[in-house]
């Protein structure tokens, strides 16, 4: 697998605690991947930067592997560089 949605990827990574909750910040304008603004469908590979607005919280994170399905948070940990 080399690539995800972007919703489903910053669920499985617990960057936000539902996927509805990551799509809603997407069509919301408040995550950026690679700089543009994005749809939730957009697709994520290995390399992209994501900058996502969680509360008043900004976090930057680098994508290392791509996941889909929720993991333990340490195992979530080796899928970025934040």
């Amino acid at each position: 697998m080399d690539s995800t949605r972007l919703d489903r990827w910053l669920t499985a990574v617990r960057v936000y605690k539902t996927r509805t909750a990551a799509a809603d910040a997407c069509t919301g304008g408040k995550v950026r991947l690679n700089g543009a603004p994005v749809k939730p469908s957009s697709l994520v590979r290995p390399g992209d930067r994501i900058e996502a607005r969680v509360g008043k919280r900004e976090r930057i994170v680098e994508v290392v592997k791509i996941i889909e399905k929720r993991v333990g948070a340490p195992a979530a940990a080796e899928c970025y560089v934040d």
